[in-house]
């Protein structure tokens, strides 16, 4: 995960759920799949954005790769109808 990745996965973290749809679903997918502590931690990452634990990192890979996953499935989805539109 490069830094870029990292700040924009924690601004959209931040800015839950006015986020935009794919990040605000990847947030709510990476939730359904953690712990309660992981949920807490990242409750609390939230509202402390400064906040330099150690899990702070593999926290936000969570929610990055979920937020890759729900894009890449959008991306698809809308990829189908184009191709079937040129048959």
């Amino acid at each position: 995960m490069t830094q870029l990745q990292y700040d924009l996965t924690m601004c959209s973290l931040i800015t839950y759920p006015l986020c935009e749809v794919h990040e605000k679903q990847g947030i709510e997918n990476a939730i359904d799949k953690m712990t309660r502590n992981q949920r807490f931690d990242l409750f609390h990452l939230k509202c402390n954005p400064d906040a330099t634990k150690p899990e702070t990192k593999a926290l936000l890979a969570i929610v990055f790769s979920e937020i890759q996953k729900v894009n890449s499935n959008i991306k698809n989805t809308k990829g189908e109808p184009d191709a079937a539109e040129a048959t």
